[in-house]
């Protein structure tokens, strides 16, 4: 069975993406819930875990903790497929200032852990040379 890529996409033939894998389908829909924010959807405008307004509002350890606790929350509402086991943000040594999420899931009940690691935006803080 075949179902719409997530995210939305167009194909290298210019057809709209599809996918048969399971996996594939649970990591995109992470994405989109991770990366949206709240009003973007026009039908849905609680959807998504606004995760850029969260974060802005500070940068020490413990919003961090709360952002992460509050998206684990939003992802397992928002995405009931995907089995969640943890999430926490991460920095970069070599890149002062930029901040990225690690969500670590199950596609299925039998299904390996997998991560998934992406930046969420470049945060200017004391840590920065800025």
């Amino acid at each position: 069975m075949q179902t719409l890529a997530y995210p939305f996409r167009i194909d290298l033939d210019g057809h709209v993406a599809v996918t048969d894998q399971y996996p594939e389908l649970c990591r995109g829909q992470l994405i989109s819930v991770l990366m949206t924010n709240a009003g973007e959807r026009i039908m849905r405008p609680d959807f998504g875990c606004n995760m850029q307004k969260r974060l802005f509002e500070g940068s020490d350890e413990l919003v961090r903790s709360d952002v992460a606790n509050r998206c684990m929350a939003d992802l397992q509402f928002w995405a009931p497929r995907v089995m969640m086991e943890g999430l926490m943000f991460t920095r970069d040594r070599m890149k002062p200032g930029a901040l990225f999420v690690d969500v670590d899931y199950r596609a299925g009940p039998l299904d390996q852990v997998r991560t998934l690691k992406m930046p969420t935006l470049a945060m200017i803080d004391q840590e920065s040379p800025l």
